[in-house]
C-alpha cells in the first residue's frame, strides 16, 4: 500500500466512526489492534469501539470532525484534527448540556494490509471539558 492509501484508511476510520457505520469500523481495524491515548491505559479493538460507541457517540452528536494536517511515513499516519460536536449525553462526569463544542488533538495511526494496527492519541480533554463545564 501507498501513503496516500494509508492516509486514506486513516481517515476512513474517523468518518465510519463519526457517522456511525460499526460494521465499517470493524472492517478498518485489524483484530490485534491497540489503543493508546489520554493516560487510559491501552485498550484492544472490542474495547476501543465499545468506548466510540457507548461512550463518544452518546455523548456528542452532530460530528464535524476537520482534518487540518495529515501526514504520512512509512506505515504511520498522523493526524491533526478538531472535532465539532455537540453534547447530548453524559461525559466523563458531565451531564448533557446540549452546547456545542470543539474538541482538538492528534492521533497517529499504524496501517498494514489496509487496516488500523494501532493509534496513538493526544486529545485536549482539559480545554473541552472547559467548554462543558464553562458557565
Amino acid at each position: 500500500m501507498t501513503i496516500e492509501d494509508n492516509k486514506k484508511v486513516a481517515i476512513s476510520l474517523s468518518e465510519a466512526i463519526m457517522a456511525g457505520k460499526w460494521e465499517d469500523v470493524d472492517k478498518l481495524i485489524a483484530d490485534d489492534f491497540t489503543y493508546t491515548g489520554d493516560g487510559r491505559p491501552p485498550m484492544n479493538k472490542q474495547e476501543y469501539i465499545g468506548f466510540m460507541r457507548n461512550g463518544l457517540s452518546v455523548a456528542f452528536n452532530d460530528m464535524d470532525m476537520e482534518f487540518l494536517r495529515v501526514i504520512g511515513e512509512g506505515d504511520i499516519v498522523a493526524i491533526e484534527y478538531t472535532n465539532k460536536m455537540t453534547q447530548v449525553g453524559p461525559w466523563f462526569g458531565v451531564p448533557a448540556t446540549n452546547r456545542r463544542v470543539v474538541a482538538s488533538g492528534q492521533f497517529m495511526r499504524q496501517i498494514k494490509e489496509g487496516k488500523v494496527v494501532a493509534e496513538w492519541q493526544t486529545t485536549n480533554g482539559a480545554g473541552l471539558m472547559m467548554q462543558l463545564t464553562a458557565e
